[in-house]
């Protein structure tokens, strides 16, 4: 658990706000809104109606020189904080949780379109770049990707945020770029990154020297440069084979980018009789194994089990609709906080959506994971 309780944390937080103005404490805004979240409550009238339901025990921890604040309030407070000052402490109880530890192993990073804060006329939909520590099992960063521009541009701004010494950072395709993977480089750590068609020359390097590979070596398929899984789970079977090769001479563009390893990793599908077959394609600055590469690659994608699809179905993220400001963005912040702090408190074996409702139904559940006092 977090070293100081969330409030606390808080407290930090910038105010925006000309001073003359300020009816209530920015961060006890801030704070009744979490706790609303954290117990399922996700709109500004819900908010509010969550505060003036609790406002005596909100009265125990806060100020609140002028009571709970109205709807409005709470929308205009998260509109106009700035997500930089927002995500400064997020980062900052992320390293308090990980303490004088770095973070290691696999970070997957992958982009998530709030679809909610997009509706209505004139609308745009916010996107955001996350990090997601696949060991910690939790998001350790994100960053909004700017309107009219990509995750191109997004990701080097992350990465720049994040401690990535010793790490596998592993990026779709979109993130396969030379400048991403110098700066992953650059603050020693190691890339794995897709390859796809957007990269048309690495991908045709990487395709043909797998393909001659096959052709020469089609029964080959022993040894740490080839690994294989097979899966049945909900009545979908699936065999994973990859196969790894070290770069050389024969490889210009890879050595270009520095790249140790290319990969390849064959899927083959078969659910209700029907079987679907492909292959992608990564390089990797790490020397691997097949079988590490193999279950690097699988990991990857926890950034969407665990992190994305969450937030969608736990938290209903793409049915949200903060449009004002900032507050699409500052929102995102809160939930991916919420959700770690709920994924930090082991006390009770229960799936995020029922975690949030105990949070609800049980107020010492819901400040022991806040840290507001711990057991």
């Amino acid at each position: 658990m977090s070293p100081k309780p969330l409030i606390e944390y808080l407290d930090s937080l910038e105010d925006p706000r000309l001073e003359s103005k300020c009816s209530h404490v920015l961060s006890e805004v801030v704070f009744m809104a979490t706790c609303a979240m954290m117990c399922g409550f996700d709109t500004w009238t819900e908010i509010t109606l969550f505060a003036q339901e609790r406002e005596k025990w909100f009265k125990k921890l806060l100020s609140l020189p002028c009571g709970i604040p109205s709807h409005d309030t709470f929308n205009r407070v998260f509109a106009i904080l700035p997500p930089e000052s927002l995500k400064s402490i997020f980062q900052e109880w992320v390293q308090d949780i990980i303490g004088n530890e770095k973070v290691t192993g696999q970070l997957a990073i992958d982009g998530k379109a709030l679809r909610g804060a997009g509706k209505g006329r004139g609308n745009k939909t916010i996107h955001m770049v996350n990090a997601w520590s696949t060991d910690l099992g939790m998001c350790i960063g994100q960053q909004k990707i700017e309107d009219k521009s990509n995750e191109i541009t997004a990701i080097p701004k992350l990465l720049k945020l994040l401690e990535l010494e010793g790490c596998l950072v592993s990026i779709d395709a979109a993130g396969t770029q030379t400048k991403i993977a110098s700066i992953i480089l650059e603050k020693d750590g190691d890339y794995l990154l897709a390859v796809k068609d957007n990269q048309p020359k690495l991908c045709n390097e990487v395709k043909q020297l797998f393909q001659a590979h096959w052709d020469n070596s089609p029964t080959d398929e022993q040894g740490p440069a080839f690994d294989e899984q097979f899966d049945k789970l909900h009545g979908r079977k699936e065999r994973r084979r990859c196969w790894v090769i070290a770069v050389d001479d024969s490889l210009p563009l890879c050595q270009k980018w520095k790249a140790k390893i290319v990969i390849a990793v064959q899927a083959e599908r078969t659910l209700k009789n029907k079987t679907s077959d492909y292959v992608r394609y990564y390089i990797s600055s790490r020397e691997l194994k097949a079988s590490a590469a193999l279950k690097a690659t699988r990991m990857h994608w926890s950034v969407e089990n665990h992190l994305h699809w969450i937030l969608d179905v736990a938290f209903k993220e793409d049915q949200l609709q903060a449009r004002a400001g900032f507050a699409g963005e500052n929102l995102a912040v809160i939930r991916q906080w919420i959700l770690n702090m709920l994924k930090q408190n082991k006390s009770r074996s229960l799936s995020m959506a029922n975690k949030r409702r105990l949070c609800c139904l049980n107020e010492d559940y819901l400040f022991e994971s806040m840290a507001l006092f711990n057991k």
